[in-house]
């Protein structure tokens, strides 16, 4: 068998993600992989504008940013002919179009197939996606789910060509002190709030227990400022609702200080907010959707995210319960260990060998 491989992960997500799942777990993947003794692996890009990725790449002036992708694209084509596999970091079929063999794609999940009305209408995500599932020599999906989703849509792929890996966790517990001005009782909300994120049904399930508790917030990290049309559903609660935004000491900070995390959304891939949230000791109440009973486990409380009562019930039934919130913060340390990034990367390894016939 070859003595070490060769892996080759190119530009795309780190030209359009600052932050980001998938961003993260190119960069955890590249980091751990680069660990092992049997694999070579690198990455490259022009002008990135990824956090995560600072330290590979230089930044250029964003004068100079217009047409990176086509730069990328021509300099990614010459550097993968030196590589045994390439793993391009997003949908972009151009390296099944330049003949590129050995490509091994991730699915995410099937969002844009399953909810097209929330995309415009020439976004090219899905049918790129539709090229790269059935030109690539193999598919990792990182939940059962996006498997069976996969599956669903494009029913003469074969099972055995997809490979279920999952997401881990890259936040750590944070006690200190912390720049965020958050308040001494809050509920958290984590990411983008608009379409399938189901923000908005959230919202009216959580005003009633806002309402009824004065000292009681609810604090939404990232996802931009709040919208007009947000600030007049906030409108009755209005000086309980905050938005903010926060780096990974900061974030870990929220989750370890909140009575929960609400994720709400109609649809996920994985989720790496649950795991997020269960590696800060915080209880975490999630929609029982798609993928998220898949992460969460039994560490968990679950709600129907098109029911604004249920959802409002089981927040007052977690915030309003030390010692439910103490026995869901130690089963979730227990799920998290099911998601490990050193595990993950020895499975990613495994399934580059396999595209490459050195194991069966």
């Amino acid at each position: 068998m070859k003595d070490k491989i060769s892996v080759y992960y190119d530009y795309q997500i780190m030209l359009v993600q600052k932050f980001g799942g998938i961003s993260r777990y190119f960069y955890e993947l590249l980091t751990h992989i680069s660990r092992s003794a049997d694999v070579r692996a690198d990455a490259y890009c022009i002008g990135n504008r990824n956090a995560y990725f600072e330290s590979y790449f230089r930044k250029i002036s964003s004068k100079y940013m217009r047409g990176m992708g086509t730069v990328n694209r021509f300099f990614s084509l010459r550097k993968a002919k030196k590589y045994d596999l390439i793993h391009p970091t997003y949908y972009h079929p151009y390296i099944l179009r330049a003949g590129h063999r050995n490509v091994v794609i991730t699915v995410y999940d099937m969002i844009h197939e399953l909810f097209p009305e929330l995309f415009p209408a020439n976004d090219p995500t899905a049918e790129n996606k539709r090229q790269m599932i059935y030109g690539a020599d193999h598919i990792i999906a990182i939940s059962e789910n996006t498997k069976r989703d996969i599956l669903k849509i494009y029913p003469d792929v074969s099972p055995d060509k997809i490979t279920v890996i999952y997401l881990g966790n890259s936040l750590t517990p944070h006690e200190g002190h912390s720049d965020l001005a958050l308040p001494q009782k809050y509920i958290l909300f984590v990411g983008n709030r608009g379409g399938y994120k189901n923000f908005q049904t959230f919202f009216e399930g959580v005003k009633p227990i806002l309402a009824e508790t004065p000292d009681l917030y609810l604090v939404c990290i990232g996802g931009g400022a709040f919208s007009e049309s947000e600030r007049a559903l906030m409108a009755e609660v209005s000086g309980q609702t905050i938005q903010m935004n926060a780096f990974d000491d900061d974030l870990s900070y929220a989750y370890s200080h909140a009575l929960c995390f609400v994720f709400p959304s109609l649809y996920e891939g994985f989720g790496i907010p649950t795991l997020e949230a269960f590696a800060c000791g915080c209880p975490v109440v999630l929609s029982n959707t798609s993928s998220m009973p898949e992460v969460g486990g039994d560490a968990a409380i679950y709600f129907d995210p098109k029911n604004a009562e249920e959802i409002c019930g089981q927040i007052r039934r977690v915030i309003g319960d030390d010692a439910l919130r103490k026995e869901m913060s130690e089963r979730g340390k227990l799920q998290l260990a099911k998601f490990s990034w050193d595990a993950i990367a020895e499975q990613t390894i495994a399934c580059y060998k396999k595209v490459l016939g050195l194991v069966e």
